[in-house]
């Protein structure tokens, strides 16, 4: 079982990203056999917000959190040196020139400010405005979207099993190539998963759509090794509002909690807890490995008060 840890280096790292990681890992150790490999892809495309401060807290942080894997890269120079996608933008490109010869993409000059009027919503699903506008590819401040199939998609699950997804109501016509000549996240996750031989993927369950839109945009490349890749969709760390932690809202950061905390015990207890497990007696995180099971993990997401509460009640100190 191949899976990955994929963090960007667009801000501090919180503890929601934890909670992934720690699941990531898990599901990898308690593979049969010790046969899990888990890899580290570090996503640094989004180069505007990308910082070295970004990518040293998430060395820093996985160390804290007694994380180790098997492949990516060991520090930040080893990354930028061998590791970055920059250096992998051939293989996007020759990816999204292989969906454009066999007619799956077009070229869209729709702004987000002109999609949010369309839509009346900044979160709505693309109407697909270009498809039929014939815009040359190539013109510089355009985009290329991928031309989602209506048809209804079947992904594998965690325990092996299948289940439907429906891409073309969830994500539409999603973006391949950005307006600044960049790859998006969907075709470089796709590429990057398919070569590293990834076949286990470990993400939060409002990556569903995701998962959708990567099964049809896969299926378009040929690359049918992806049918055989298993999802689990983890529940996700929110606040009392039910919004999942964000980077850019300044969430309570791993660096931060490194600073008040000697040493992770209080966190890995609290994803005990939330495991349905006795936290006693856990203090790294491989005692939470026995009897590890990601199929018999609630779906019911993990409030941020509740982890405070629970710190502040003295419980993590045991």
């Amino acid at each position: 079982m191949r899976t990955r840890i994929a963090p960007t280096p667009s801000g501090l790292l919180h503890l929601g990203n934890a909670w992934s990681f720690t699941l990531t890992w898990l599901a990898a150790r308690a593979a049969p056999r010790g046969q899990g490999h888990v890899r580290l892809r570090i996503d640094d495309l989004d180069a505007a917000r990308a910082q070295d401060a970004y990518l040293e807290d998430i060395f820093a942080s996985l160390r804290w959190l007694g994380i180790d894997w098997d492949s990516g890269p060991r520090d930040v120079a080893e990354f930028k040196a061998l590791y970055s996608q920059r250096l992998r933008m051939d293989h996007y490109r020759d990816a999204v020139k292989t969906l454009q010869e066999h007619g799956c993409t077009y070229v869209c000059s729709c702004t987000r400010a002109e999609i949010r009027t369309q839509t009346g919503s900044s979160g709505a699903v693309y109407p697909g405005t270009c498809r039929i506008r014939g815009l040359e590819f190539g013109l510089p401040d355009h985009a290329v979207r991928f031309r989602m199939p209506d048809d209804v998609v079947q992904v594998r699950d965690a325990d092996g099993g299948r289940f439907e997804l429906r891409p073309a109501r969830d994500i539409g016509d999603f973006v391949v190539w950005r307006r600044d000549d960049e790859p998006a996240y969907q075709i470089a996750s796709v590429v990057d998963d398919m070569e590293h031989s990834v076949d286990f993927v470990v993400r939060g369950l409002d990556l569903m759509p995701s998962t959708g839109a990567q099964a049809a945009l896969a299926a378009a490349l040929g690359l049918y090794a992806f049918k055989q890749v298993r999802f689990w969709h983890h529940p996700l760390v929110v606040d009392d509002t039910g919004e999942k932690l964000s980077k850019s809202k300044r969430a309570e950061s791993l660096a931060a909690l490194r600073e008040q905390f000697p040493d992770p015990a209080p966190i890995l207890r609290w994803f005990a807890r939330s495991l349905g497990r006795d936290e006693q007696g856990v203090h790294t995180v491989r005692d939470l490995l026995p009897g590890f099971d990601p199929i018999q993990i609630s779906t019911k997401p993990l409030l941020l008060s509740d982890f405070w509460r629970f710190v502040n009640s003295g419980t993590s100190d045991r």
